[in-house]
């Protein structure tokens, strides 16, 4: 289990809440300014979670407003399918993506067809600490025009929650027994725990690991009565916090998990009960977990929160991000 994690103060500038918070070394920062609203309304399957479309011309960095499109009617069809314990909605103009939600809509989850999408990694500017980056990380056309979902990372470098390979390069040791997704060069994302599930080989662009297993071998790890430093330290100490995770179904698929205010027991539940068997959790604390669905929409891109409780705009990853993230790209 990693080490405790140092607390600092942090002044959120988000005019819109006013509020000051003690937070971690994954704390968070001002939000990326205001969203252009359209007239959208509740997708059926997520009561209580209105979508925040924006959309944004993929040639010229300028949001503007845009109507959303309404949800197909019938579930993803191809090889793979979501796990029928939750009920599903299916993602407009995407068959490999899947929306559902618990504990009264509090936790967020958005299912992925992994065959069916490739899986782009884009470094931070200043985090992961001292990693290498390319050219094209520095160039959104290399993502904005098949980008159909996009989520957050992990925490920084010096929490110490685990290791960090991208491009060659191991800019933190990888830990045995540490959980981690793993992305290759042909675009393929899989999650598990290192030395067991996931080695290291020639195929392997990144790895990028967060903690201890969350969820291994379809049993959530994370408990209701863990200490608040046992899933890193948030909000001055305070045992719940947004959150975020990321796991991987036996058949290959895969869920991100988005929870507002919640504890890690929680998220580690959740993604049980949406048929995950290894999770690695991600970020946490008020802005840095995210979670994004978009649309090509008549050349402009169409962004949506998985869930109303997420501070940032979509259209943060319109552009290479101050933290890290994975652009979800249609094949």
């Amino acid at each position: 289990m990693p080490g405790r994690f140092a607390v600092r103060p942090v002044r959120l500038a988000a005019a819109a809440l006013g509020l000051v918070f003690l937070v971690s070394g994954c704390a968070p920062s001002a939000t990326s300014g205001p969203l252009a609203r359209s007239a959208a309304t509740k997708a059926p399957a997520l009561t209580g979670h209105s979508s925040s479309p924006v959309s944004m011309s993929v040639t010229a960095p300028k949001l503007t407003a845009a109507a959303a499109i309404s949800a197909p009617a019938n579930l993803p069809t191809g090889s793979l399918r979501p796990t029928t314990g939750l009920p599903w909605t299916p993602v407009a103009g995407s068959p490999a993506l899947a929306l559902a939600s618990t504990d009264g809509g509090t936790v967020s989850l958005l299912w992925m067809d992994a065959g069916r999408l490739r899986f782009r990694y884009v470094p931070g500017t200043s985090v992961p600490e001292g990693g290498p980056a390319t050219a094209a990380d520095n160039t959104p056309s290399a993502w904005l025009s098949r980008m159909v979902a996009g989520f957050n990372s992990g925490f920084l470098l010096k929490d110490h929650a685990g290791g960090y390979y991208y491009l060659g390069h191991t800019v933190a040791p990888l830990r045995p027994g540490y959980a981690a997704f793993e992305i290759s060069k042909s675009g393929a994302l899989t999650v598990g725990v290192w030395g067991r599930d996931l080695r290291m080989s020639p195929n392997v662009l990144v790895v990028r690991q967060n903690l201890r297993p969350l969820v291994d071998h379809g049993v959530a790890l994370a408990r209701p009565g863990d200490s608040a430093s046992a899933w890193g330290l948030a909000n001055g100490g305070l045992p719940r916090a947004n959150r975020s995770a990321l796991g991987r179904l036996s058949n290959g698929s895969l869920v991100f998990a988005y929870g507002a205010n919640v504890l890690a027991s929680t998220m580690a539940s959740s993604l049980v009960r949406a048929g995950v068997t290894e999770a690695v959790m991600l970020d946490m604390n008020i802005s840095w977990p995210t979670g994004f669905t978009y649309s090509q929409v008549g050349g402009h891109l169409l962004g949506h929160k998985i869930n109303s409780h997420i501070v940032r705009s979509p259209s943060t990853y319109f552009a290479r991000f101050r933290k890290d993230f994975v652009a979800v790209l249609a094949r």
